[in-house]
C-alpha cells in the first residue's frame, strides 16, 4: 500500500483558489463577495488566528461611525478570551483596519455589506438544506484527501456550485478549524492539511449551524444600528491589510543632474520632499545646510500610528490603555506628559462616534519624534541621500568623507517612518502618513510638501482589485490631484525563480509592477545601470509592465545598481534596487519646480516633462518606460 506523502496535502490556497475561484474559464465568480480573496485565503491558511483587515466603507459613507459600530458590536461578541490581543479597532479617511477572528468578521462585519442587503444572501443561507452543504463538502473532503495528480480532473465538479455555496462551504471548512478546541491540534498550514483529519462533513456542518444559530438576529440588529448612523449598506470591501517592504558610483552624473543644476543654477532650498520609508538618519553631515543648519525639517513615527487611532482608546480605566500610553510616551517623557497624550487618544477614540474626521492637529504631537532619532534601518537615509546628500556639508565635518552631492544638495526633507527593518508595517501606516501630507499642505495657503517619494513595495494581487485600484494606489491619486508629486518604486520583482512538476528554473517576469507603482498618476521608476545603461539596459531585478490592466508602466527608468549614498551614524555606502532609482526622479521633480515656479503643484505637467526627455535605451517600452531619466534635456524642453 502506498505510503502518504506530507507532499501530497494540498495546500489551504489551492483549496481557496479551487473552491471559490473555480475552472480558470470562471474565476470571476469570486468577486460576488465583498471578502477578497486574499482575505479567504489568509484564515483558510491561518484559521484560528486573527488577521489584519481593511474595511473599505460603502461610498459616502463616514469611516468613524462605520468603526465605532464595529468595535462596539466586537465588544458584545463572545468570540475573544480575556487574554486575546484587541481588535484594533482603528480609521482613517476612507478605511477602517481590525485585527479580527473568522467569526468575527461573518457575524459583525458582513451583515454591513451592501452584498449581504442586495444579494438578499441573508434569505438565501436559509434555504440552503443542510443535506445539499452535507454534500457539496464531502466532493471538497474527497478532492483534497485525493493524489495530487488525480485532483486536476476532479476541479469542475466545483463548476456546478453556486457562488454563495462555494462561500458558505468554505466557510463551514474554517470555522470548523477554527474553534478553540483546535487551536493547538491545526497541523501547519491551516484548513488544507487539516482535512484529512474531518472524519465526515457532518462536523463542518455542526460548526456552519452553530454559527447561523443565532445569526439571522444578529444580522438584523446590526442592521438596525446601521440604520440609526443612517446610511445603509456600511461597508463595500474587506481585504488585507498588506505588509509594505523596501523597494531594493556615483550616479547623479549618469542622469545630468549635476549639468543642469550647474547650468541652471538652480537652487532648491524652498522645495520640501517627504520620503515615507523606515526613517533618515537627521544627525548625519550631509543632510545639514551652509549654515549648519539640519535640512530634515521634521520626522514623523507612523508605525504606532494604529494605536493612536485605535478605538480602544476610549476605554481609558484598563491596563491595555495605560500601558499604550506608556509605550507612546517612550523616549519623549519630558516633553509628553502622560495626562496629554491619555486625554488627546481618548478624544480621538471618541471622535469616531461625533462623525468627525481625524484630527491630524491632535495625532501630531504623538507620532512627532526627534528628527535626530535613530531609524530602525539603514534604507530610508540612503533614499533620503540620493535625493538631498550635500557632499561638501559632510566634508566639512569629515574631511574623511566619501560623501558626495545628490540631487538636490540644498532641498528641504521631511521623514515619514512608516518602515521598520524588524516589523513589517502595515498598508494603514503608510496610508495614513499619505493623508497627513495632504492635512499639512491643506492647512496653509501655500503648499508645504511638494513631492513624496515612495521607495517601497506591496505586490499586486490581480484576483482581488483591479490594478492601480488598491488602498494605497487610490490615496496616491488623490494626493498626486491634491498637487503633489508621487514617485515610486516599480518594485524588483522582474526575475524570478519558478517551480514546475519538471524542477525549477530561473526567467523574467513581465506584469510584474507592485504597488503604488500601478496607480496610474504616480510616476513609476525602473531600475537601470549607474553608468552604462545603453549596454545593460534595465537592470534584470526590475519589474516590468504592462500593468495587469495592459496599462504602460514603469514611466522611466533611473540608475539603481551599487547606488552610493548616506548611511545612518555617519555611513555612505552601496545598495541595490528600484527604491534607489525613484529618489533620482524625485530630485529631477524637485529641480524642474525650483526652477520653473510655475510648475509647483502640476505634479501632471512634471511627469510628462520628465517622460518626453528620456533617453531611449533602445528597450521594450514595457521594461524602460519612456526610457532613462535626463535632467538636462527636461529643462531644455521648457
Amino acid at each position: 500500500m502506498p505510503v502518504r506523502r506530507e507532499s501530497d496535502d494540498v495546500t489551504s490556497r489551492e483549496l481557496v483558489e479551487a473552491v471559490l475561484l473555480g475552472p480558470t474559464s470562471d474565476r470571476r465568480k469570486l468577486q460576488d463577495s465583498p471578502i477578497l480573496g486574499d482575505v479567504w485565503a489568509a484564515f483558510a491558511a491561518e484559521p484560528t488566528k486573527q488577521i489584519e483587515l481593511l474595511i473599505t466603507p460603502y461610498k459616502d459613507t463616514r469611516s468613524g461611525p462605520v468603526a465605532l459600530l464595529i468595535g462596539d458590536a466586537l465588544d458584545k461578541a463572545d468570540e475573544r478570551e480575556p487574554n486575546d490581543p484587541s481588535a484594533g479597532v482603528a480609521y482613517l479617511q476612507g478605511f477602517v483596519a481590525a485585527r479580527l477572528y473568522f467569526r468575527e468578521l461573518a457575524r459583525v462585519v458582513l451583515p454591513l455589506t451592501s452584498w449581504w442587503r442586495q444579494g438578499h444572501v441573508h434569505k438565501r443561507l436559509k434555504g440552503i438544506k443542510a443535506s445539499a452543504l452535507e454534500a457539496v463538502i464531502s466532493a471538497i473532503l474527497e478532492w483534497g484527501k485525493a493524489k495530487p495528480d488525480k485532483r486536476a480532473a476532479m476541479t469542475d465538479r466545483f463548476e456546478r456550485l453556486s457562488a454563495l455555496g462555494r462561500f458558505v462551504s468554505v466557510a463551514g471548512l474554517i470555522l470548523w478549524a477554527s474553534s478553540r478546541k483546535r487551536r493547538t491540534t491545526l497541523p501547519p498550514g491551516g484548513i488544507g492539511p487539516a482535512l484529512r483529519q474531518i472524519k465526515s462533513a457532518g462536523e463542518v456542518v455542526a460548526e456552519l449551524n452553530d454559527l447561523l444559530k443565532d445569526f439571522d438576529a444578529e444580522a438584523e440588529e446590526m442592521q438596525r444600528l446601521a440604520k440609526e448612523i443612517g446610511k445603509e449598506p456600511l461597508v463595500w470591501l474587506v481585504s488585507l491589510n498588506r505588509k509594505a517592504l523596501p523597494a531594493l558610483g556615483r550616479s547623479v552624473p549618469a542622469v545630468k543632474g549635476d549639468a543642469a543644476r550647474t547650468l541652471f543654477k538652480v537652487d532648491c532650498s524652498e522645495i520640501r520632499w517627504a520620503v515615507l520609508d523606515s526613517g533618515i538618519d537627521g544627525d548625519h553631515p550631509a543632510f545639514l545646510d551652509a549654515k549648519k543648519e539640519p535640512r530634515v525639517l521634521e520626522a514623523f513615527d507612523f508605525t504606532n500610528v494604529r494605536e493612536v487611532l485605535s478605538l480602544d482608546n476610549r476605554k481609558t480605566d484598563t491596563d491595555r490603555f495605560r500601558e499604550r500610553v506608556k509605550r507612546l510616551r517612550e523616549g519623549r517623557e519630558d516633553r509628553l506628559p502622560a495626562a496629554q497624550v491619555a486625554e488627546i487618544l481618548k478624544e480621538l477614540g471618541d471622535d469616531a462616534g461625533k462623525k468627525r474626521p481625524i484630527n491630524w492637529e491632535l495625532v501630531r504631537p504623538i507620532i512627532e519624534i526627534d528628527r535626530g532619532e535613530r531609524p530602525r534601518g539603514g534604507h530610508g537615509t540612503h533614499v533620503a541621500g540620493i535625493i538631498g546628500a550635500s557632499g561638501k556639508a559632510a566634508k566639512d565635518a569629515d574631511p574623511e568623507s566619501d560623501c558626495v552631492d545628490g540631487m538636490c544638495p540644498d532641498i528641504k526633507l521631511y521623514d515619514f517612518r512608516v518602515l521598520a527593518k524588524t516589523l513589517a508595517e502595515t498598508e494603514f501606516a503608510i496610508i495614513a502618513a499619505l493623508q497627513f501630507v495632504r492635512h499639512l499642505n491643506q492647512r496653509n495657503n501655500f503648499i508645504t510638501i511638494h513631492g513624496a517619494n515612495l521607495s517601497l513595495s506591496i505586490p499586486h494581487d490581480v484576483r482581488n482589485w483591479a490594478c492601480g485600484r488598491t488602498p494605497i494606489c487610490d490615496e496616491c491619486e488623490r494626493l498626486v490631484s491634491s498637487g503633489v508629486v508621487v514617485v515610486a518604486a516599480a518594485g524588483n520583482l522582474g526575475h524570478h525563480t519558478f517551480e514546475t512538476k519538471e524542477g525549477s528554473y530561473e526567467g523574467y517576469a513581465a506584469f510584474s509592477i507592485t504597488d503604488p507603482g500601478n496607480a496610474a498618476k504616480v510616476i513609476t521608476v525602473g531600475a537601470t545601470h549607474r553608468f552604462w545603461p545603453h549596454t545593460y539596459g534595465v537592470s534584470f531585478f526590475s519589474s516590468r509592465g504592462p500593468t495587469g490592466d495592459g496599462r504602460l508602466k514603469p514611466d522611466l527608468v533611473a540608475p539603481g545598481e551599487r547606488i552610493q549614498s548616506t548611511l545612518p551614524s555617519l555611513g555612505w555606502g552601496p545598495l541595490d534596487g528600484t527604491s534607489m532609482a525613484a529618489p533620482h526622479v524625485s530630485g529631477a521633480a524637485a529641480m524642474l519646480m525650483a526652477r520653473y515656479s510655475e510648475l509647483v503643484s502640476q505634479p501632471e505637467k512634471i511627469k510628462q516633462i520628465l517622460c518626453e526627455s528620456a533617453t531611449d535605451l533602445g528597450r521594450e517600452r514595457t521594461f524602460q518606460g519612456y526610457g532613462m531619466l535626463d535632467v538636462l534635456r527636461a529643462f531644455q524642453r521648457i
